[in-house]
C-alpha cells in the first residue's frame, strides 16, 4: 500500500528516475549563477514531475543558496559564513515564488516540504536589527572601553 498514486508508479518503476534532472542540474550548477539555477530547478518540479523533487533539492540546495550565503557574508564582513538552513529556507522561499507563478503550486504540492515564512521574516527583521547601529557610536565605545 502506498499513500499516493505516484508512490505507488513509482514502486512499480513506471516513472522515469531522476537522471536526467539530476544531469541537467549539475550542468546548471558548474557554469549558471544561483538564481538561474533555482529557476530551473521551480521549472523542473513544476513542469516535468521529477520522481524524486527532494532529492534533486537535498543534492543541489548548496548551489541554489550560494548567493544568499555570499550576500550574509558580505553584510556581516564575516567571509567564515556557512550555509544554515535559514539560508535553505529563503531559497525554498524563492523557489516557491516561482513555482506559484509557473504552475500555481506550492511546494507541498510538488513533492518539496513547505518553506518556512515566518522563519524568513524572523531572519529579515534580525539582519536588519544587526545593521541598524552606528558605527561612529560604536568606535567611540570600543576606543573607551579596549584595554591599550
Amino acid at each position: 500500500m502506498c499513500a499516493t498514486y505516484r508512490e505507488a508508479c513509482q514502486q512499480l518503476h513506471l516513472l522515469e528516475d531522476n537522471t536526467h534532472w539530476d544531469a541537467t542540474l549539475r550542468d546548471a550548477s558548474i557554469s549558471s549563477p544561483p538564481n538561474q539555477i533555482r529557476m530551473l530547478f521551480a521549472i523542473i518540479i513544476s513542469t516535468c514531475f521529477p520522481s524524486n523533487p527532494l532529492e534533486l533539492w537535498n543534492k543541489y540546495k548548496d548551489f541554489m543558496a550560494e548567493d544568499i550565503l555570499i550576500r550574509l557574508q558580505h553584510r556581516s564582513n564575516d567571509p567564515a559564513l556557512l550555509l544554515t538552513l535559514e539560508m535553505y529556507n529563503e531559497a525554498l522561499i524563492m523557489i516557491e515564488d516561482l513555482c506559484l507563478t509557473i504552475a500555481n503550486k506550492a511546494l507541498g504540492q510538488l513533492g518539496l516540504t513547505q518553506p518556512n515564512r515566518p522563519m524568513h521574516d524572523l531572519f529579515e527583521r534580525e539582519l536588519q536589527r544587526e545593521q541598524q547601529f552606528d558605527r561612529d557610536e560604536l568606535r567611540a565605545f570600543v576606543q573607551t572601553y579596549t584595554p591599550h
